[in-house]
Formats: structure tokens, sequence, C-alpha cells
């Protein structure tokens, strides 16, 4: 299997407990809520805004509540966004592929990547920025996390389920050069501890772009 494949079969299979370990983790996050809020409040009039790798949509209902409700959460994995729809019957969810974005140029208002890029090399990283670049508008936001570093993490085993994924931790600097190589002006560039008994134990960043 290629590594998307990989991804997609770890996600399909985890779906349901994954929901249920991830649903409520924004109450937990502060910073993570600061930023979200801020990001609804500039973009929620701004069209269609759509929220990548948006697993079981914890993040998408959070934007929705908060304004955007021109939103659509997009996951690889279909089991994952059947997840979704059900957790939030009032948002459109649909499967999609950050390397192979199904819109057309110019189509969003804005985009929302959290931790969709953790399972990419930096090729593919590029490749994900291309496309966003490519269907968001012009002056269209790009928020999105990561997990900072230089390590590669290996996962055989998540709830129980036997996966084969890799975890790719970026340097900062090395996802702004990506950007800026890509079309991206970057509004914000900041990494925070993490949250003890949260979330992984890794730094994290957050990048607030925007389309050249």
């Amino acid at each position: 299997m290629n590594s998307q494949e990989k991804v997609l079969s770890c996600y399909n299979q985890v779906a349901g407990d994954y929901a249920a370990e991830r649903w409520d983790e924004l109450s937990k996050k502060h910073f993570d809520r600061l930023l979200l809020k801020e990001f609804a409040f500039v973009n929620k009039d701004k069209g269609l805004c759509a929220d990548f790798g948006c697993g079981p949509g914890q993040t998408t209902r959070f934007l929705y509540d908060h304004g955007v409700e021109n939103i659509v959460g997009v996951d690889l994995s279909p089991a994952m966004v059947d997840t979704a729809g059900k957790l939030s019957p009032r948002i459109k969810f649909e499967t999609g592929d950050l390397l192979h974005i199904s819109y057309p140029s110019g189509h969003l208002g804005s985009a929302v990547a959290f931790y969709a890029i953790v399972h990419f090399t930096s090729n593919q990283v590029r490749k994900c920025f291309e496309e966003i670049n490519r269907v968001l508008k012009t002056g269209g936001d790009f928020l999105f996390s990561f997990h900072v570093g230089d390590e590669i993490v290996h996962f055989d085993k998540a709830h129980d389920k036997e996966i084969d994924v890799d975890l790719f931790f970026f340097k900062t600097e090395d996802i702004i050069a990506l950007l800026d190589e890509t079309g991206f002006n970057i509004i914000d560039a900041i990494e925070r501890r993490p949250y003890e008994e949260v979330e992984y134990q890794s730094r994290r960043a957050y990048i607030w772009a925007e389309k050249k």
C-alpha cells in the first residue's frame, strides 16, 4: 500500500474510537479555541470554508457554532466522514484527497487543516499547499497546525487496531519556506507547548497564511 492507502485504512478502522476520544478535545485546548474563534470571526462571511482532514468534525463543528455556517468538512476516510455526519447532521461532510482537491480554482473563501499534513512527506506537503492555494480565492485565509520537530514516529497500533502509518514532525521554518514557495503570505506563525494529559506530548505549531 502507498502512504495514502495506509492512512485511509487506519482512519477507516478507528473512526468510531477516534471520534469518541477527540470529539470534546477543543474544550481542553484554550489556545486552539482562541485561534479558531478569531478565524471564524474574520471568515464567517467570506464564502465557503473547507475544513480539510476534518476527522469526526470537531473543528468543523466549532467553526460552525461560531458563525461559519457556510462550511464543509473534507476527509480522506469515508468512515470518518460518515461519523462526522452523524455527530453534526446540519453540516456537510464529504470525502476528498488533499493532494488532489476536487474543487475548481478560486472556489474557497478560506480553509482550515488541523493536523491534516501530519502523515505527509515534505514533497506531499508542498503538493498539498499548492492545491489549497489553487482552490482559495486571492486573499483567502488558510489556518493549519502540525507537530514541531524533525522526527518520524511510526504507529502500528491504535485503539487496539493493527495499523501502519507514520507521523511526520516538521520544523516551522521549513513549513514557512514551503508556504512562501507555493504562493502564501504568513500572517501568524506560533508554537506552543503541549497540554499535559490532553494530547500527544509534542510541541505544536499553528500558521495563519493568506493566498498572495
